[in-house]
């Protein structure tokens, strides 16, 4: 199926903090070139099966994750639009240095509605050709010197953007090219300190050490247990007969109606999974696992 022909392309570049869209000027071979690496790549991409994204799933080989109503950014949406108005990108060592990525796109349009239809490409350190660097061009048995700034483009897309439906690998690479914040939910800090001064659990001295250790995986574990509303639900006593079920994963230990936490920070994150529902007790070898990955069964 072909989606892209003779648009155009374009740059997604930061800015004084705020993404800028330009148009990245080639010659009609050129262009014709990358539509046709961006349509194969999105073809592979839209044959997988696609999962609905909630942050705890990491597809497998023949899947991918798909958030589902996502709005493009209105500099894109601009872009796609109108090609025409988008001034063209000017490469120097300072601006290639800024670019988050290459895009190809645009807008369909009918009596009661626009949609968009898109194929993203992130931009990788590698991807830069700068001055800032001794680079050789090989041509005719010899090494010369290429004095020129420039960027090269791979033949893959980490994003496919489908009307509302945004098509993706890896949540980590589409997070370099759009600002995901509204689609997927991490605890803040007072997020965080509410849930260590929670009146189940007792951290005692190692509070702080998991206040300062609190990275994005802590704080989506974080994020999701408060969501399920597992602490609420079941008394300290309760999620320890539970946890004795998972023999040699949890070694709960109940003081004053609290679940005292550990404090070595890696049984930590172990006991965050627990309360995540990411471990489970084989089937067969009544042995206990810990997934890094869930979905739930429909």
């Amino acid at each position: 199926m072909s989606r892209f022909k003779a648009n155009d392309i374009f740059l997604s570049v930061k800015e004084d903090k705020t993404d800028v869209v330009y148009k990245l000027e080639t010659n009609l071979d050129t262009q014709n070139l990358i539509n046709g690496i961006f349509d194969e790549a999105t073809n592979e991409l839209a044959g997988k099966t696609n999962v609905s994204f909630d942050g705890s799933y990491t597809p497998l080989e023949d899947e991918t994750l798909c958030i589902a109503n996502f709005v493009l950014p209105d500099v894109l949406k601009d872009a796609f639009r109108n090609p025409i108005s988008i001034d063209s990108f000017q490469p120097t060592d300072e601006t290639i240095e800024n670019i988050k990525g290459i895009c190809v796109g645009y807008s369909e349009n009918t009596e009661k509605s626009e949609k968009f239809i898109g194929a993203f490409q992130r931009f990788r350190k590698e991807q830069y050709i700068s001055t800032s660097k001794l680079n050789l061009l090989f041509n005719d048995g010899t090494f010369t010197q290429n004095k020129s700034v420039g960027i090269s483009v791979s033949y893959s897309i980490d994003c496919f953007l489908n009307g509302t439906n945004l098509i993706f690998d890896s949540f980590y690479y589409a997070r370099q090219i759009f600002d995901s914040a509204g689609y997927y939910r991490t605890a803040t800090d007072e997020d965080i300190n509410n849930f260590l001064l929670t009146e189940k659990i007792n951290l005692g001295d190692g509070r702080e050490q998991v206040m300062a250790k609190a990275n994005s995986w802590v704080r989506r574990k974080v994020a999701l247990i408060n969501d399920s509303g597992v602490l609420d639900k079941y008394s300290a006593m309760e999620i320890k007969r539970i946890a004795k079920k998972h023999s040699g994963l949890v070694d709960l230990t109940v003081k004053d109606k609290m679940i005292e936490f550990p404090n070595d920070f890696e049984k930590v994150k172990v006991l965050l999974t627990f309360l995540d529902e990411g471990s489970w007790v084989g089937s067969f070898s009544n042995d206990t696992f810990i997934s890094t990955s869930k979905r739930k069964v429909k």
